[in-house]
């Protein structure tokens, strides 16, 4: 059995626990980003090029 780390979203502090910070109380999130990969579709492949065309518009 492996753990994942998890982070906060409001105070920002790392913990094992999978529905709360203990700290604060608030909601935890994964603070790893996305599997990449440039030969393959993948699940948010769709996202970073929406995301990607977004910014280009702005900018």
């Amino acid at each position: 059995m492996t753990k994942s780390i998890f982070k906060c979203i409001e105070c920002s502090k790392y913990t094992l626990n999978t529905e709360k910070c203990p700290s604060c109380g608030g909601q935890v999130v994964s603070p790893r980003p996305a599997k990449f990969s440039i030969e393959k579709e993948e699940k948010y492949s769709s996202y970073r090029r929406q995301l990607l065309k977004n910014n280009l518009k702005t900018s």
